[in-house]
């Protein structure tokens, strides 16, 4: 019998207006029971902030050039999820908590991609179990940064018997 996992998905995408939360059941192979999705928009001055941001970054001299802004934003948007942790009043101990961040910047053929996202301070704020830091690995072993859409494409076409064309 499998053990079933009780987990909170953050994510924001590149139009950085705000977080989606989606609250899941599974057991990490072939079932999942979607539990709650919640948007959380940004206030005016992270939503401003990302996107001066996004606007002055084009290659990585430029993290370097920026690195104090970018770090102020990357406390901002990691306390404004662990508000949306303590919004959402989980009472679960065992609670997975998987923290994709902002996406400043993103450029595979040079393997960077840049989240801010501080995923120890979130720990710290909200005493969860944070994975983080999902695209590195994956672009550092050949891939666009998704790591986690082909895992969850292959357990709907399990969990819904999807046959797919040979």
């Amino acid at each position: 019998m499998q053990k079933n996992y009780t987990s909170l998905g953050l994510m924001s995408g590149t139009s950085g207006d705000g977080v989606d939360a989606s609250i899941l059941n599974s057991d990490g192979i072939s079932e999942f029971e979607v539990i709650k999705n919640q948007f959380f928009e940004y206030d005016n001055e992270i939503f401003k902030n990302i996107h001066s941001l996004k606007d002055k970054i084009f290659n990585k001299k430029d993290l370097k050039r920026f690195y104090d802004e970018i770090s102020t934003l990357e406390n901002k948007i990691t306390f404004f999820h662990a508000k949306i942790i303590k919004d959402l009043n989980l009472k679960n101990k065992n609670l997975l908590v998987g923290f994709h961040g902002q996406t400043i910047y993103h450029n595979a053929k040079e393997k960077i991609s840049l989240q801010l996202g501080n995923g120890r301070l979130l720990h710290q704020l909200t005493k969860n179990k944070i994975i983080y830091n999902f695209r590195k690995n994956d672009i550092l072993n050949g891939g666009e940064g998704a790591p986690l859409t082909p895992i969850f494409h292959q357990l709907m076409v399990t969990q819904k018997k999807i046959k797919m064309p040979v």
